[in-house]
């Protein structure tokens, strides 16, 4: 036979006390729009990222082809020139790879703290709601 869970005193007050549980209700509320709007935001940087990427690929995909045939047209193609150009050109497209996943990580870094932040305060508001509900609960009792 299975024990029936005996519900503390205390618990029973909080379930009961509508002012607690709208307070609760708001704060999930406002958790879940919080939390919806973080999953927009880092969908979105994600996105940006990914077509920043590509475009940034594709373009660097076009520029060395043209770089390739500018020095086969002037017929360098075998040349320490044309391998001196065309590695400060990958130097300057890693830099911009670079730049781009450093932007990415740090709005991604910075939605999260954002999201801790938040989920900090609303658990810091929880509690006080809590202890509130609590004195109301000693100050009709007597306590």
């Amino acid at each position: 036979m299975a024990k029936a869970k005996t519900v503390s005193p205390l618990n029973k007050w909080l379930a009961g006390d509508t002012t607690y549980q709208q307070q609760l209700a708001e704060y999930n509320r406002a958790l879940a729009e919080y939390t919806a709007q973080f999953n927009r935001q880092k969908s979105i940087t994600n996105r940006d990222y990914g077509e920043s990427n590509r475009a940034l690929q594709l373009q660097g995909t076009q520029d060395r082809t043209d770089q390739q045939n500018d020095f086969a047209g002037r017929g360098i193609l075998k040349s320490g020139v044309f391998a001196k150009a065309l590695g400060d050109y990958n130097t300057q497209f890693n830099q911009r790879t670079k730049a781009l996943v450093t932007g990415q990580n740090d709005k991604l870094a910075d939605l999260t703290s954002q999201r801790s932040n938040f989920n900090r305060q609303t658990n810091l508001e929880r509690n006080s709601a809590k202890q509130d509900a609590i004195r109301r609960r000693a100050q009709r009792l007597g306590i």
